[in-house]
């Protein structure tokens, strides 16, 4: 017997519920009638259950016009009739992907999972930062490390290490082949470093610091990828550094935040003090005064500066997670590098969504979603570390 039309939305909310386990009889029924009529539809089945199908159609929603193309599909199916030795083949991929789109729309929208309640697991310690020695030697560290590592290869230095800090002390001058460490955090971790010369780095997540176990000649220069805050130790004889890309950032002694993402735009926004941000190739430049942020922009190369509530850009250092007016893809941005997630968009339009808000970063995932919920009509579906969001 031939699929209809009108059963093809309902076998789709079936299939999903059946992938869900919450068929009833009725459905059940159903489901086993329309798999008995051809050996296609239990092939078909079978790939729905498939997680990895079920992922890439997500992603494939994204993209495609699934409602314009559900109508091209039905218009223009009594035309295939007429042909249907050439087009069997070809009509029976159409139904597939037809009834595996809406078998998604119903899986993806449907009340979701206990996932949300492990919101506050999502940061585990499966995901560690680590710290690279000039040598190529890696230190993994956890979260309660007390230990003190002899430096036997850095000239003149010790490293201790304790409860999410680094500390440096110069036990002797040195002033040659000084040896480069490299701090990494995972997604989900921070790190507070202290250099050297007094320098205090709060790392946010995801990123990288290389540094010199101490600091020589007559700059201090360290290399960022990723974000951090830096609250420079005064030394007027010896500006400080930070490379980032094109960008460079030059100080006396000031407080200042650097996001240099390697996708996004380079953004360095002061809160004491006074910086000099410099873009290398073009030699472009803005000088910064106190609550102002400059901005290197990776499509053009452009450079720019504006004034800003400073408290915006470096309140994750406190453990806040804050938003002003932030479009709901920036804030996922910031929200998965966190709690370490993949988010995917099934209504592309849901990205441009404004929110505000101030929230701490020790809160449960499933928390912060329903209190985004509350504020728009969009819809959150959580499976395992992977986010779907949609229309309510």
């Amino acid at each position: 017997m031939e699929t209809k039309e009108i059963e093809i939305f309902r076998l789709s909310e079936i299939i999903a519920r059946s992938m869900r386990e919450e068929l009833s009889d009725d459905e059940r029924r159903v489901l086993d009638e329309w798999l008995a009529q051809d050996e296609r539809h239990r092939t078909m089945y079978a790939a729905f259950g498939r997680e990895e199908v079920l992922a890439e159609q997500v992603r494939l929603r994204q993209t495609i016009d699934w409602q314009g193309d559900c109508r091209m599909f039905m218009s223009r199916r009594k035309s295939w009739r007429r042909r249907k030795l050439l087009y069997r083949s070809l009509r029976y991929a159409a139904l597939f992907i037809l009834l595996l789109s809406g078998a998604t729309v119903w899986w993806v929208n449907s009340s979701r999972t206990d996932d949300l309640e492990q919101g506050s697991r999502l940061t585990d310690t499966r995901h560690r930062a680590f710290l690279t020695l000039a040598g190529g030697e890696q230190i993994v560290l956890s979260q309660n490390d007390t230990l003190t590592v002899p430096v036997l290869s850095q000239k003149g230095a010790n490293i201790e290490i304790r409860e999410n800090q680094i500390t440096y002390s110069t036990v002797s001058a040195v002033n040659d082949n000084i040896p480069c460490n490299t701090l990494t955090t995972p997604r989900g971790r921070e790190y507070l470093l202290t250099l050297s010369d007094g320098t205090r780095v709060w790392l946010n997540t995801e990123s990288q610091l290389r540094y010199p176990v101490q600091f020589t000649g007559e700059r201090r220069t360290v290399y960022l990828v990723g974000e951090a805050y830096f609250d420079v130790h005064p030394d007027a004889s010896h500006p400080f550094t930070v490379i980032s890309g094109p960008a460079e950032v030059t100080v006396l002694g000031t407080s200042f935040n650097l996001r240099a993402y390697p996708e996004e735009d380079i953004v360095t926004t002061l809160v004491s003090g006074a910086v000099q941000m410099s873009e290398k190739v073009g030699g472009q430049s803005v000088r910064l005064t106190p609550g102002e942020q400059g901005c290197l922009e990776k499509t053009n190369g452009y450079m720019t500066k504006r004034e800003v509530d400073t408290y915006l850009h470096t309140a994750w250092k406190d453990g806040r997670i804050v938003f002003r007016n932030m479009r709901l893809e920036d804030l996922f941005t910031t929200l998965a590098r966190w709690y370490d997630l993949e988010v995917f968009y099934l209504n592309p339009e849901v990205k441009d969504i404004r929110f505000t808000g101030d929230m701490d970063k020790t809160e449960r995932f499933g928390d912060i979603l329903r209190i985004i919920e509350q504020n728009r009509r969009v819809h959150f579906h959580v499976k395992g570390r992977t986010v779907s969001v949609s229309w309510q």
